[in-house]
């Protein structure tokens, strides 16, 4: 999709929360919509940008099963609504000498998460200059809801998956 516009609003969650409703306008009448909690972010509109593009791009590789589609919470074994705060997890990259952590995102399984992580400091791997930048350390650290790390992909581990990755069969 090629983006013609952008439109920053003011949403509601059915439950009242105020949300912040970023909508990226294509080409051709097309348009995505990323509601998110709203935040004291000092960035204001482009806080709010930066924010939206993260979490398309977490949606964006996210697998999920076809079974799942409409009703996310549900197990499909028991039909039992399962409970949210085990399956949110906030991702801290690596930036420079810097981080920066993404908005919360719901993910089925720590299984699913962790491949994210993987998949992320993979990104963040190819992107690093050799001479400039510390090619030793963590790129991804990956937390629960109450922020309790749950795993750290460093370089080393980055790198084994992406040569793991570039020897798989297409």
């Amino acid at each position: 999709m090629h983006i013609v516009g952008i439109n920053i609003g003011q949403a509601a969650a059915p439950s009242g929360l105020p949300l912040v409703r970023v909508v990226f306008e294509g080409q051709g009448g097309e348009s995505i919509a990323v509601e998110m909690a709203r935040s004291d972010d000092a960035d204001g509109a482009l806080g709010a940008i930066d924010r939206a593009k993260a979490l398309l791009v977490q949606t964006a590789t996210f697998e999920m099963p076809v079974d799942r589609i409409g009703d996310f919470n549900r197990t499909p074994e028991s039909g039992n609504v399962r409970g949210r705060q085990s399956n949110v997890y906030t991702f801290e990259y690596r930036d420079g000498d810097q981080s920066r952590q993404v908005p919360p995102a719901v993910m089925p399984s720590f299984e699913a998460a962790r491949a994210e992580a993987i998949r992320c400091a993979i990104d963040l791997l190819v992107d690093l200059q050799p001479g400039d930048d510390d090619l030793t350390g963590w790129l991804v650290r990956m937390r629960d809801q109450a922020g309790n790390e749950l795993c750290t992909i460093d370089v080393a581990e980055a790198e084994a998956a992406r040569q793991a990755n570039d020897n798989t069969p297409l």
